[in-house]
C-alpha cells in the first residue's frame, strides 16, 4: 500500500501532514468548495496541533510519488487538492493513533445516519443557498425558515455534536453538510446570530454585509 511506504518513510511528520489533511477537508467542505482542502487550511491545522512546518514538500510526494491527492484548483494564490482515497487515509490515521477499525455494522454508527438523513439536510441546503442570493424574502419564505430553525436546527446541532465526538471520520461529509447549513442560516440571519449582539429590530436587524432584507 502506497501509504504506508508514506507513512513507513516519513514517520510522525507524515502522519501529522495526513492528519491536518483530513481536518482541512472536514472544515473546507462547503457547497462551492474548489476541492477537498487547500493549502493555507492545512497549514492553519498544523499550527493548530503546535506544528511549525511548511507541509508544501510532502503534499507534493502525496500528489506525485504516492497519487494519495490530486490537484483539483491552483491559481497564482491558492491550490486546492482532492483525497482521492479518503478511507484509506483515515486508516492509516486511524493505525498509527492505535485506535480500532470501526466496525460498519456498528448500531450508533448506523442510526446517527439515518437521523441525519431523516432531517431532508440536502434540501434544506438547498433551500437556505437559493434564499441566501436573494434581496426580499416573502413572508412564507420567513415562516419557513423560522420553523426549521426551531424545529430542525436543533437536531442538526445535536448531531454535529455527537458525530463530531464519536464519529468524526466516518461522519465526516455529513457533519460538513451540518456546519454549511450552520454556516448559511448565520449569513441569512445577520452579524447579531454570530455575535450575540442585542438590537431592538429582531429578526429585521439590518445586514452590513449585502444589500437584502433579513429574515
Amino acid at each position: 500500500m502506497m501509504l504506508e511506504e508514506f507513512i513507513a518513510k516519513y514517520g510522525e511528520r507524515g502522519y501529522l501532514v495526513l492528519k491536518a489533511i483530513l481536518e482541512a477537508a472536514r472544515r473546507a467542505k462547503k457547497p462551492f468548495s474548489l476541492g477537498d482542502f487547500n493549502f493555507k487550511d492545512v497549514k492553519a491545522v498544523l499550527k493548530s496541533m503546535g506544528v511549525d512546518y511548511n507541509p508544501a514538500p510532502l503534499l507534493s510526494k502525496l500528489e506525485k510519488e504516492y497519487g494519495v491527492i490530486e490537484t483539483s484548483y491552483k491559481s497564482s494564490s491558492q491550490r486546492w487538492w482532492r483525497i482521492v482515497d479518503r478511507r484509506t487515509l483515515e486508516s492509516i490515521v486511524r493505525e498509527w493513533e492505535g485506535r480500532p477499525e470501526p466496525d460498519p455494522e456498528d448500531p450508533r454508527l448506523r442510526m446517527l445516519r439515518i437521523q441525519f438523513y431523516s432531517l431532508q439536510p440536502y434540501e434544506i441546503l438547498d433551500l437556505l443557498t437559493r434564499l441566501s442570493k436573494r434581496r426580499r424574502l416573502n413572508s412564507a419564505e420567513k415562516a419557513r425558515l423560522r420553523r426549521i430553525a426551531f424545529e430542525d436546527l436543533p437536531l442538526i446541532v445535536d448531531f454535529i455534536e455527537r458525530a463530531q465526538s464519536d464519529y468524526p471520520d466516518e461522519l465526516s461529509q455529513e457533519i460538513a453538510v451540518a456546519e454549511s447549513i450552520l454556516d448559511l442560516f448565520e449569513e441569512l440571519v445577520g452579524p447579531a446570530s454570530r455575535s450575540g449582539e442585542r438590537y431592538s429590530g429582531g429578526l429585521e436587524h439590518p445586514l452590513r454585509s449585502r444589500e437584502r432584507e433579513p429574515i
